[in-house]
């Protein structure tokens, strides 16, 4: 099954850049595609009507239009959706059709306080929910991002790793039932 990943601060080391090379890796280790955009791949000028569709948009919505799924891995930017991300979303949601409507979506977060970024996740489901598209309704959340995960970004305490699998298994048996019909 082909997922696509879309997430992480623009920033190259950031928590959320390193729990979405987990997660994708953790889905490929279970015999599933990952297609992961990051970094320069968000870098996008500011949505407008009638620009041109950048190159990178033009590729995460024939990646998104071929996937079963998707994970959007986010930072919290003061318990909201980061810019750049929000921004990158309101370029796919304009593309026709959609790659949005009724695509299975996973969101998580790395944050280093206490709630792991939950917050932020808040909103997503809104504006998943406005595109079309089907938000998991569990959520994967690392707290203390800055001493819960490896530079690899795997999870170092067994309760984190544990909570990951397990919402990461159930999106995917969710995902696979919803592509049988």
């Amino acid at each position: 099954m082909d997922l696509v990943f879309i997430g992480g601060s623009l920033r190259p080391g950031s928590f959320n850049r390193r729990l979405m090379g987990f997660l994708a890796q953790e889905v490929t280790l279970l015999g599933h595609s990952a297609r992961v955009f990051a970094g320069e791949d968000l870098r996008l000028p500011l949505y407008e009507d009638a620009a041109a569709v950048p190159r990178a948009v033009a590729a995460m919505t024939e990646a998104l239009r071929g996937a079963k799924g998707a994970v959007i891995v986010s930072p919290e930017y003061n318990a909201g959706i980061p810019g750049h991300l929000k921004n990158a979303v309101d370029w796919l949601s304009t593309q026709r059709p959609s790659p949005w409507t009724g695509l299975p979506v996973l969101l998580a977060a790395a944050s280093p306080g206490a709630f792991g970024g939950a917050r932020g996740l808040i909103s997503w489901r809104a504006t998943l929910a406005n595109m079309g598209a089907w938000a998991a309704p569990g959520a994967i959340t690392v707290p203390r991002a800055d001493s819960n995960l490896a530079a690899d970004g795997t999870p170092i305490e067994e309760r984190t790793i544990l909570e990951i699998t397990r919402t990461l298994e159930s999106f995917l048996a969710m995902t696979e039932r919803l592509a049988r019909g």
